[in-house]
């Protein structure tokens, strides 16, 4: 088939523009990146900001960053990096909005899926970070500044934005603001992505979970002061947060594996230096019990030869021998020298005397030896235990801080109602499930996000914020904000059918959760934890690990 030269024109036209875009995306992504790193004093290009660098821009001011975003935004405060930010992005408005618990931090602009491509909607988790990367769907298009919130393909990222919906899926944003938001967020944090502008409000409730407060033995708190185990000076026997809890149980394993690591490396050298010593204490048993069968096999020997001559000298011989000596006897009585006779055959037998002493002292020898090579394999056992249960106790501490730093890490729990049951999961991987009950099954609850935003003035408890997504379709209400911008006198939503969703105060209600669950989830709640309710089942975006608890709205 020909292809016109207008044609071919047009491809080689949309070829160049479209290399031209990525060079110039990459370039303004690096250009930005390299400013702030050099700022920074940072020359890291791992894939997550360091912890100086992230604290810095989050106590840095927004307006000096250079991103473009929203004119005439009221901008709160980043005073705190270690609080939890979260992020609204508005179909219909096709802008992402920023949030911690003073309110909005920024906005901006942004382009999500094309009619075909669409953003998914629902309560999803920034579960990965790339700075440089490049799509792997796509053919290699850079992505700089990529933050992933599912692992099917939905991320936020540079891009183009032109003001309306334009991407496969993603949601782009504009180089400046990609980079600050980079900056500014971290994985763990909360992505809404509603039909239509939604904003957070400030929530308080009875019903919603509260932290336990643990009491900390002065024995829990005798951990070495370490870079990994540094902790706010926290008095004997006083209360502290769950956070700071995992913090000295973290401590207290990063003590635990370096002690278990030493113990290691003094029993590693003390079963070599066993092994040596029993080797040579066998060696030593092994020639004595050779000695020992030698001296025995003599005295056999010699045995044997005493009863080989008794057994010879026969009864005449005894008789003659018997006459010789007195004959003998009989000349000496006469005055005759007699010459010497021959050794009598029982005086020529082998002598025992030697042969018994040499077989008694190698008995004794044999015996020493045994004991010492039996000492000697003692030791040996007792440095293998000792290394084997230090080994053990390594790997013990080391499973216990992995999961102390999971319990630093932010908790999310969900209720479905689909599901009727609970599911609370920590750095991204599960805790443990449970059945609830929820009262009015028949009546909707809606989708709610409920996100511990800070810790209240007496550092017991929690601040919470709360989303709900509404069900109204973003036609309706790009349709209700064209009439109230025509200039109507009064735009009134359509009333609210039977059967909707529950606020987010009455979703909290008909909730029924068993004591033992509120307990489990006390004792791991701090700021940043989320809690879901929502009609919907786990999305199948949540998956064994690496994953957050995910819901999806129609």
């Amino acid at each position: 088939m020909r292809i016109s030269v207008e044609a071919r024109g047009r491809m080689v036209s949309a070829c160049i523009f479209s290399a031209i875009f990525a060079i110039s995306v990459a370039t303004k992504a690096l250009g930005l990146e390299a400013m702030r790193t050099a700022a920074l004093g940072s020359s890291s290009f791992d894939t997550e900001r360091s912890g100086a660098a992230r604290s810095a821009n989050r106590h840095g001011s927004l307006k000096n960053s250079g991103a473009k975003s929203e004119p005439g935004v009221k901008r709160a405060e980043v005073n705190n990096h270690e609080l939890p930010l979260f992020a609204v992005v508005s179909i219909a408005d096709q802008r992402v909005s920023i949030y911690n618990h003073d309110g909005l931090v920024d906005r901006s602009a942004v382009s999500t899926g094309m009619l075909g491509h669409a953003t998914p909607k629902g309560v999803f988790t920034i579960i990965g970070r790339e700075r440089f990367h490049r799509s792997n769907i796509y053919s290699g298009a850079p992505m700089p500044f990529m933050q992933r919130i599912t692992w099917s393909g939905i991320a936020m990222h540079v891009g183009v934005v032109p003001g309306h919906p334009a991407s496969h899926g993603c949601i782009r944003l504009p180089a400046g603001f990609a980079a600050k938001l980079w900056g500014l967020t971290k994985i763990g944090e909360r992505v809404v992505i509603s039909p239509e502008e939604v904003t957070p409000i400030e929530f308080v409730s009875p019903l919603l979970p509260a932290p336990k407060m643990q009491v900390v033995a002065e024995a829990d708190q005798a951990a070495p002061s370490t870079p990994q185990a540094s902790l706010a000076a926290t008095p004997p026997s006083s209360l502290i947060n769950p956070h700071q809890y995992a913090e000295q149980l973290r401590a207290k394993a990063v003590a635990e594996k370096a002690a278990a690591g030493k113990t290691i490396k003094e029993m590693s050298a003390a079963v070599r230096v066993g092994q040596r010593e029993a080797a040579r204490a066998a060696a030593e048993l092994k020639a004595a019990e050779a000695a020992y069968a030698s001296a025995q096999a003599k005295a056999e020997t010699a045995a044997k030869a005493d009863q080989v001559v008794g057994s010879d000298v026969s009864a005449s011989q005894q008789e003659s021998i018997l006459g010789a000596e007195l004959k003998a006897a009989d000349e000496i009585g006469a005055g005759r020298s007699v010459a010497r006779r021959p050794a009598k055959p029982y005086e020529q037998m082998v002598g025992t005397t030697d042969t018994a002493a040499e077989l008694a002292d190698t008995a004794a020898k044999l015996e020493a030896a045994t004991t010492a090579s039996a000492a000697k394999a003692a030791d040996l056992e007792d440095a293998v235990r000792q290394l084997n249960d230090a080994t053990e106790a390594y790997g013990a501490a080391t499973n216990a801080e992995k999961e102390a730093v999971r319990r630093m890490s932010p908790l999310s729990v969900l209720v479905s109602k689909k599901d009727q049951r609970i599911y609370v999961r920590q750095g991204l991987a599960p805790v443990f499930d449970a059945p609830v009950s929820v009262r009015d099954p028949a009546t909707p609850l809606g989708s709610h996000l409920y996100i511990a935003t800070a810790a209240e003035n007496d550092g017991t408890s929690l601040k919470w914020s709360v989303v709900s997504i509404p069900t109204r379709s973003a036609e309706e209400w790009r349709e209700h904000k064209r009439k109230a911008a025509s200039g109507a006198e009064q735009v009134e939503l359509p009333p609210k059918p039977r059967g909707s969703p529950s606020s987010a105060a009455d979703a909290l209600e008909r909730i029924e959760i068993a004591k033992d669950v509120h307990d489990r989830i006390a004792e791991r709640l701090w700021t940043g934890a989320s809690l879901i309710i929502s009609d919907q089942p786990v999305s199948g975006e949540t998956g064994p690990v690496g994953t957050d608890l995910t819901v999806k709205v129609r």
